[in-house]
């Protein structure tokens, strides 16, 4: 069982995982050299496997498209291979592996529907032997809240990613940040080196980028399976819900430290819910309260649990060439 010392460091290093091990050795009371050793062997474990940028992807004018996809199972090998290739797509900004309503999930990033829909029919050509059926949901807006359930905090304010926003264009300094970022690279010293640019100039265009709201913030991609902690996708369908019963759904979301991620979306759902649990009775628990307190509003809901995260981008990779 994971320490809750241990647990704080990776609710720090989620929270902003920029920041230096010094600072967040001080906030939870921890050498330098001891964040140091546990971060090495949490990706030893695989339990943190990358970090990235939280880009408002609106911003650089992109739309994102969820597309859940049912494969013809052949082999673990085949099935594998087709991650594969969703992985290196660089228009596929997410993939997720799931078991029961569907197989896998992916999430698309273009420029407009039309784009899109392009995409997934090459896709879709290329790639007909294994997927069977896919449904598609429109991205609205996107809200996200840090892990506070691994530390027991009450949820502070989500991060809005997505929605009616204003496109900004960002110069090519601007690009070459950002795609160190998204390269990996987190302390100033490496983003100048891979951008052959001043530090100094890195860390004001930082700040301009997180000012202006384009970079919202810096997450992990972590593996919780080790952690026995469980991941989960409620969908949910709306039935003749006013603005004011809405939000007060949403509030319902925002406050339970157990919600990571709400995505508002046009399609099939309204709603899709990302939910980490530390078993499956906590899940149960929190969905039953779900459906009996918002019964009135809930015409329909799904839920699958999430078996692995292969990729979590916020940003097409064209978007920083």
């Amino acid at each position: 069982m994971i320490k809750k010392s241990d647990l704080k460091l990776l609710f720090e290093l989620d929270s902003n995982s920029r920041n230096s091990f010094s600072k967040i050795g001080k906030k939870i009371r921890m050498s330098e050299q001891l964040v140091s050793y546990k971060v090495t062997q949490l990706e030893k474990r695989k339990i943190i496997s990358s970090f990235y940028p939280l880009i408002d992807y609106s911003r650089l004018g992109y739309l994102t498209f969820m597309v859940y996809f049912k494969v013809h199972y052949q082999n673990e090998a085949l099935f594998y291979e087709l991650i594969k290739r969703m992985k290196l797509h660089p228009n596929i900004l997410r993939v997720m592996e799931c078991d029961g309503t569907y197989d896998l999930i992916t999430i698309f990033a273009a420029k407009n529907p039309s784009s899109f829909n392009k995409m997934l029919k090459k896709i879709v050509e290329e790639n007909q032997k294994e997927l069977r059926s896919w449904m598609i949901l429109t991205t609205i807006v996107e809200h996200h809240s840090l892990r506070n359930y691994l530390v027991g905090k009450e949820p502070e304010k989500d991060v809005v990613i997505g929605g009616d926003r204003e496109e900004l264009i960002i110069d090519e300094t601007n690009k070459k940040i950002i795609r160190a970022l998204m390269n990996q690279k987190k302390k100033i010293v490496e983003i100048a080196t891979e951008s052959e640019i001043t530090p100094k100039t890195v860390m004001a265009r930082l700040k301009w980028l997180e000012q202006n709201e384009i970079i919202r913030g810096y997450r992990l991609l972590l593996n919780l399976r080790p952690l026995d902690i469980a991941t989960n996708i409620i969908l949910i369908n709306y039935h003749n819900v006013s603005v004011k019963e809405e939000e007060e759904f949403r509030n319902f979301c925002k406050s339970s430290p157990q919600i990571i991620e709400f995505t508002k979306t046009i399609g099939e759902w309204d709603v899709v819910l990302t939910v980490e649990t530390i078993n499956r009775d906590e899940f149960r628990k929190l969905y039953l309260i779900m459906r009996e307190r918002f019964e009135d509003i809930i015409a329909d809901y799904d839920n699958f649990r999430v078996f692995q995260v292969h990729k979590k981008h916020f940003l097409p990779q064209e978007a920083v060439e």
